[in-house]
C-alpha cells in the first residue's frame, strides 16, 4: 500500500471518529416525553423534541416563590433553528396549574414547520422574577387529541 493511501486511511478514520463523537454529544430530540420542573426562572428551556404543525404542552400540579405572588407563568414554544436564531411561535399564559395537586394548565400551537422545538419560561410571577415548580409537565405532538 502506498504511503499517500494509508494517509488518506487515516485522515479518514480521524474524520469518521469526530463526527460519531459529534453525534453522540447532540441533545436527543423526542416527539412526546413528560418530566418535571423544579426552582426555574425566566429563561429556563425545556429538552428539545420533534415536531410538525402541533405541540400541546400541559403542566400539572404547579406551585410559585415569587415576591408579586401572582400565580402565573408565562410559556413561550420556540423553534430551534441551527443557522439562525431561533423563532418564537407565541405565548400562552398558565395559571390553573396552580389551583391544586391535580390542576393543569395547557397550551397548544398549530401550524409549526417541521423543526425542533423548545419551550422557555418568558415570566415566572406578575414582575417574572419568581421560581417556579411543575410536578408534571407533558409535551404532546399528536394532533390527533384536539378537541
Amino acid at each position: 500500500m502506498s504511503e499517500s493511501m494509508s494517509a488518506r486511511k487515516r485522515v479518514a478514520g480521524i474524520i469518521g471518529i469526530t463526527s460519531a463523537l459529534i453525534l453522540a454529544g447532540a441533545p436527543a430530540a423526542w416527539a412526546n416525553w413528560s418530566g418535571s420542573i423544579g426552582s426555574a426562572g425566566r429563561g429556563f428551556e425545556s429538552r428539545r423534541w420533534d415536531d410538525s404543525s402541533y405541540s400541546q404542552l400541559w403542566f400539572t400540579d404547579c406551585a410559585i416563590q415569587s415576591p408579586s405572588n401572582t400565580k402565573q407563568t408565562e410559556v413561550a414554544i420556540w423553534e430551534d433553528n441551527l443557522a439562525s436564531p431561533d423563532n418564537n411561535h407565541g405565548t400562552k399564559t398558565f395559571t390553573n396549574c396552580f389551583n391544586g395537586n391535580s390542576a393543569q394548565s395547557m397550551g397548544e400551537w398549530h401550524g409549526l414547520p417541521s423543526d425542533n422545538y423548545y419551550f422557555r419560561l418568558q415570566d415566572v410571577g406578575s414582575n417574572g422574577d419568581g421560581l417556579l415548580w411543575v410536578t408534571k409537565v407533558t409535551v404532546d405532538t399528536s394532533a390527533a387529541d384536539q378537541n
